[in-house]
């Protein structure tokens, strides 16, 4: 077996897919009759992913995709083989595969196979764990089985590097986020989630344009207060992105009850939890993991937050070596109108660097359109406000000048230089029937990141297209009987929610939901081998319980033949020595290693 090891990021960010094995629940014995409806509906989702593709607007295309992803899930292989099914799936996984593609030109992804510890690494690795640890208490519950050693292992040794600079650029942040986590009454030691997340850097980007520090999608950081426009972009901002990651967490745990599906909810969505725990008849995370309802990436991320907690409390312990950053700390300044960040510098005597640092929310050089609170080095608030007080309007701002030429729209010039209408007629106090040409302008900066072109349109616009909308109704299951309309009709009862009794910043929560004292180690006797993942494969009748060898046919793909057997794709690729997932009719594969 082997790990996908997936590197986000220029500067590291980490997301590392692939850990568990998968089980396949037993399908039908005879091929089910998928009602039109549901076939309907993945294809018109798969048609709108493929549209937005071709528009390179991942953020939507992705969420379509995965839309089509729960819609299939309890879908039995002999409905997905189906001829006018088979071709729908093979152009969902060309869309994941895109998205793949699509990180990769942007250099944020590599990969490389890690092998699983053996029986007696295991133990060591326990043993390493528990002398760190010494009887130490969390508020987070970590059970210490062989997925989670398994990433401390990892975590420590082939990528120590990268959790070392990780929890280096925390260290600035961490007393923030536990008590922002304090305020809010979620355990403290989920300050360890960005590790897994985005490497604490707020400026991190995934190939799906999650953004920031918490990674959040768009529409989800909106419905947390995190709004973002061609100016500024509060998802990359620590603080607001901090308290919103809080909050979000916080509602997830109240809709599961539990901390480990609440981390499900947040990196796949909470509609995969209402799925698995519908088809598996359970809702603890490890059954969830052994089964084919959670993607590979999913099963990896409470394994991977485990160890990110139990590394991140005593890094020292496992031999990492951290430097302590500045902690982040700021003084405010109210901002009257749009200034150049390089002005603000200038005469605040601080650089236009630190002021980056302090406000990354801002996307160009200089202050947003009217009044804006702008974060300063602590102890410069008062020279800074004196300094505004006294810079001349026409010296506020360092904008490339530009004369309007004949043949020139409000557009077209917009466009040109990646600012919206309304901003570039803002920046330059003028109204639409002003927009002439001879006029000399003011052009803004251009973006430290690329702009979503949403955020380019007129408010107006803007706000039709990012309106929230419900997800429809999934259909009924293909196949299934009666006509029961699924987990979206019956809503999970609520859990008591966590106490928001603030908890003093780097002591343990202890008006917090249920956690274990100390670590949870199930009995490893000396003599025994650690419990793993075994795939617990059922098979159709009349098929072979256990086939060595499989012979493709017309139709099948490599995900549709990994399906049928209940083997990880992974697998199948390093049995059969394939870099990709390209096979051909007639090949034979292996179905075991052996």
């Amino acid at each position: 077996m082997v790990l996908i090891l997936a590197t986000f990021g220029v500067a590291g960010i980490l997301c590392v897919p692939g850990l568990a094995q998968t089980a396949v629940i037993a399908p039908p014995t005879k091929a089910a009759q998928p009602q039109e409806s549901a076939v309907s509906r993945l294809r018109a989702l798969i048609e709108t992913a493929e549209k937005f593709a071709e528009a390179e607007n991942w953020d939507a295309a992705s969420t379509k995709a995965d839309e089509a992803d729960v819609l299939v899930a309890d879908w039995p292989p002999e409905v997905l083989r189906r001829p006018d099914i088979l071709p729908l799936m093979e152009r969902l996984r060309a869309l994941e595969r895109q998205f793949e593609e699509e990180g990769d030109e942007d250099g944020l992804k590599t990969t490389e196979e890690v092998v699983v510890l053996s029986p007696a690494e295991l133990r060591a690795e326990r043993d390493q764990v528990l002398a760190a640890e010494q009887g130490a208490v969390f508020d987070f519950p970590i059970d210490l089985n062989d997925k989670v050693l398994t990433w401390v292992n990892i975590f420590t040794g082939r990528i120590k590097g990268k959790i070392e600079a990780s929890l280096s650029r925390g260290s600035s942040y961490l007393p923030m986020i536990r008590q922002v986590f304090a305020e809010e009454g979620i355990p403290q030691d989920l300050a360890f989630l960005p590790i897994v997340e985005s490497g604490y850097i707020n400026q991190a980007r995934s190939y799906a344009k999650a953004v920031g520090m918490w990674q959040f999608m768009r529409p989800t950081g909106r419905m947390y207060g995190l709004t973002g426009n061609s100016w500024v972009e509060e998802r990359r901002d620590p603080v607001k992105a901090t308290r919103a990651a809080a909050r979000y967490l916080k509602r997830l745990y109240e809709r599961e009850g539990d901390w480990y599906l609440a981390l499900v909810g947040y990196n796949a969505g909470p509609l995969t939890t209402d799925r698995a725990s519908q088809a598996l008849g359970t809702r603890n995370f490890w059954d969830m993991a052994r089964s084919r309802w959670l993607r590979d990436a999913t099963k990896s991320y409470v394994p991977q937050m485990c160890a990110a907690v139990l590394v991140g409390r005593f890094p020292e312990r496992y031999g990492l070596n951290i430097t302590q950053g500045t902690p982040y700390a700021y003084e405010a300044v109210e901002v009257d109108r749009m200034t150049s960040l390089a002005v603000l510098a200038r005469h605040a005597g601080t650089d236009v660097e630190r002021l980056k640092a302090l406000n990354p929310e801002l996307l160009r050089a200089t202050t947003p359109p009217g009044r804006y609170t702008l974060r300063v080095p602590p102890g410069t608030a008062q020279a800074t406000a004196r300094a505004l007080a006294g810079i001349p309007s026409r010296e506020r701002l360092d904008f490339k000048p530009y004369v309007i030429r004949k043949g020139d729209t409000l557009a077209r010039v917009a466009a040109k230089f990646k600012v919206g209408s309304e901003d570039l007629l803002v920046a330059n106090g003028l109204k639409a029937s002003q927009f002439k040409a001879g006029r000399r302008i003011q052009v803004p900066p251009p973006a430290a990141i690329p702009i979503d072109e949403a955020d380019l349109k007129p408010a107006a616009e803007r706000a039709k297209l990012m309106a929230d909308h419900p997800l429809e109704p999934l259909p009924s299951v293909p196949g299934a009987p009666g006509t029961d309309p699924g987990p979206m009709a019956k809503p999970e009862p609520q859990a008591t929610a966590p106490s928001t009794t603030p908890v003093e910043v780097g002591k343990p929560a202890t008006d917090l939901p249920p956690v274990p004292s100390k670590v949870t180690t199930p009995a490893m006797p000396a003599n025994a081998e650690p419990a793993t993942s075994k795939p617990l494969v059922k098979h159709a009748e009349g098929e072979p319980a256990h086939p060595r060898s499989h012979r493709v046919k017309r139709g099948e793909t490599l995900f549709s033949i990994s399906q049928r057997y209940g083997v990880e794709l992974a697998e199948l690729r390093k049995w059969n020595k394939l870099k990709g997932n390209k096979i051909q009719v007639g090949q034979t594969l292996r179905l075991q290693s052996k």
